[in-house]
This record gives structure tokens, sequence and C-alpha cells, in this order.
């Protein structure tokens, strides 16, 4: 199948470079590799001198990178790959897709089985990264394929059936790092269809950097507004989901991260953009765009 990658990238032009060193790795290559970028500082002349490897200048913000992207594609794109700019791939990643896709017609999105997700844990470097994706190569066979269905893809690998879903955008709404655009895209995409799903036999490691993501007022505040403009949208949440699994358990975590002095995030920065966002919220107004004037 024809696969092309997307990536978005902003202030890691190194980490960048390693992440498109993984996707040349592939034992099924992409026909295309679009990074989208807000200039040429975000990327090195050593990653634009790579096979496959084509520049798009776009504005700043994950959902208007990947829609520009998004525009494009090549004709001929059978699956649109959008990964992180710091993922791993072990080397059958994109093959054990590709068959997903070719034998599972009612599949429209799938994302892989993480080996670590520092995204969601604890980060780790690009050599841990390796050598994790490496023993699940050197013990890799070609076994049954294995999905689940899952609430929506992940952001950090999303893979989309391109003809299903090429008429679909990410809501531009939802600026700069575009929290929760991927639940929001894959929901659009899989609503009153089939639902996305994890395919195991395809594996991967999100490093988790935290360089490069917007400020932590800016997060704190997109984790509470932004549930409740997608749940006015479209009714994907109910309130009761996001006060357990957003509100509830950012505000503990954060609050755990400052006593802690957790120095992966900006703890502090984040609880101040959890409070701006309730007083957004009891003000009565309900407008992920408001972080861009924080």
């Amino acid at each position: 199948m024809n696969i092309s990658v997307i990536l978005c990238t902003l202030n890691r032009p190194r980490v960048l470079h390693d992440t498109i060193l993984s996707i040349l790795r592939q034992e099924l290559l992409p026909q295309e590799i679009i990074v989208a970028v807000p200039s040429l500082e975000h990327v090195s002349s050593d990653t634009l001198a790579l096979p496959s490897v084509k520049l798009l200048i776009t504005p700043v913000g994950l959902c208007k990178q990947r829609n520009r992207a998004l525009e494009e594609l090549s004709e001929d794109t059978e699956i649109v790959a959008f990964l992180d700019d710091d993922i791993e791939l072990s080397t059958h990643y994109l093959k054990e897709m590709a068959r997903l896709f070719t034998t599972a017609p009612e599949v429209i999105i799938a994302s892989g089985r993480m080996l670590h997700d520092g995204g969601r844990g604890t980060r780790i470097t690009r050599e841990e990264s390796i050598a994790r994706c490496q023993e699940s190569d050197r013990s890799y066979e070609l076994r049954p394929l294995s999905f689940a269905p899952i609430d929506a893809g992940y952001g950090c690998n999303m893979i989309c059936r391109y003809s299903s879903i090429k008429s679909q955008r990410f809501d531009e709404r939802l600026p700069l790092y575009g929290w929760l655009e991927d639940r929001d895209f894959s929901y659009r995409c899989t609503v009153n269809r089939y639902p996305a799903v994890c395919l195991d036999n395809a594996q991967a490691v999100h490093l988790g950097w935290r360089n490069g993501r917007v400020s932590g007022v800016r997060l704190g505040f997109s984790t509470v507004v932004n549930p409740i403009y997608l749940k006015r949208k479209t009714k994907m949440f109910s309130f009761h989901f996001i006060f357990i699994h957003y509100w509830v358990r950012c505000l503990i975590g954060n609050l755990i991260g400052l006593i802690t002095r957790d120095s992966d995030y900006d703890r502090r920065g984040l609880l101040q953009g959890n409070f701006r966002g309730f007083w957004h919220l009891l003000s009565g107004k309900c407008d992920p765009e408001h972080i861009l004037n924080l």
C-alpha cells in the first residue's frame, strides 16, 4: 500500500531527525514524509537531505500543520500516518499496519502498541527507545493480526485509511498543542462506523519529550476547557467522564507534582492554567482559542 507520513514539529530539530531515521529503517518504506514546520529554523538541513522528505511551511499549531499537510498528500496515498516527532518505530511497524488495512477493509483508524509511552509516563531517551524496539524486532515473527477496539486513535501514532478520512480536517479552534485533537478527529471519522483499533502486531515507543510544547498555563487551561468544547460540539464525552478523567486526574496530578517538585512539567503553570480554565467556564464562556491571550 502507498503510505504517506505526516510529521508536525516545533523547536526540536534533533528529535525530529532521529524520528525520520527510524521511519527510514522500516521494512516497508513510505512513499513520502511530509514535514510541516512554521519556519526553516525548526528543521535541520541534514533532515531535509534525507530521502522522501518533503518540507511544508505552515502556520503554527498542530491542527493547522496537519491540515495543510493533508492538502499536500500524493493523490495515490492509501494510508496516511500521523506521527509525533518523538517516536521510535519497530522496523515492522508500517508493514504490519499495511497488512491490517489490506486484510481488514472495515478498519479506518489504527494505532500501534506502545512498548513504552513517555507521553503518559516517564520520559525515555532515544537510545533506550531504540533498544526496546530492537528487542521487539529480534523476537518478531509473522503472526495472525491481533487488534481490538479503542476509544480513539492515539495522536502520536494515528494511522488512517485515506479514502475514508480525506474529507475530514482537524479542528483549528484547538490551537497550538491542540489538546484532544486526536480524540475529536477519530470520533468524527469513525462515528457510526467501525471504531478505531489498537494493533498489537505494530509496536513503537513514544519518547515523551517535553520541550517544544506550549507553556504550562496554556496547557493547563486547555485540559479544562477543551473537553467541554468537544462535548458541546459532538457530545463525544459525558460530563462525568470529563470530571473524573480530565479535571480530577489533572488537578491531583499537578498538585502531587508541585509537592514532589516534579521537574518534567511546569506544575505551577499547569495549576494556574487549570484554575483559569475553570474561571473561564464559570464566566459562561467556552473558547479553546482563549489560550492565545494567556
